[in-house]
């Protein structure tokens, strides 16, 4: 049931490191994300035992990257999923998500985000937009769940937030 709310999460909070470069370009062909951390929140609901849409907004940090372009140590990140959520169910949904790398370079990220009820969630979406452009970035995002708050919440009012702690790296 927790499972679901961690899927979700998930999805939500995807986050992303696209630091595969253009094929024209002389940087290094892959890069790597370890000890990112993000917080995801449902904007217009709350995940609870009965089935329904809901839009999650997620925020975050990128940290320890290295092997991509130059300059770039770190990010911050936006990114926004909409699925069919409840507590006993994953979660999966089409996610987008906007990249503010450390060097000032911007990525966008988009595709499905498979979620189930086993953690990590790992999934690969597509950089369609900004640095990176063309590659694909494999996601490995773990939620907090099954605390005695969100059991509580989703057995009550709802679970309207979480968090939890990722780590991305170009995929091939």
């Amino acid at each position: 049931m927790l499972g679901k709310i961690a899927s979700t999460a998930a999805l939500s909070v995807v986050l992303l490191v696209p630091f595969e470069t253009p094929a024209a370009s002389a940087l290094p062909p892959s890069g790597r994300c370890d000890n990112g951390d993000f917080r995801w929140t449902a904007v217009d609901g709350a995940i609870d035992m009965t089935p329904h849409v809901l839009t999650f907004t997620s925020v975050g940090a990128l940290r320890d990257c290295t092997g991509g372009p130059e300059g770039i140590t770190g990010g911050t990140f936006t990114g926004t999923h909409i699925a069919t959520s409840d507590c006993l169910r994953p979660a999966d949904g089409p996610i987008t998500v906007d990249v503010l790398w450390s060097n000032g370079a911007t990525s966008r990220l988009s595709g499905p985000w498979p979620v189930t009820m086993q953690q990590p969630t790992t999934g690969t979406l597509d950089v369609v937009d900004g640095l990176g452009q063309g590659s694909r970035v494999r996601i490995t995002a773990e939620y907090e769940m099954m605390t005695p708050a969100m059991i509580g919440d989703c057995l009550g009012p709802g679970v309207r937030t979480g968090v939890g702690r990722l780590s991305a790296t170009t995929a091939r």
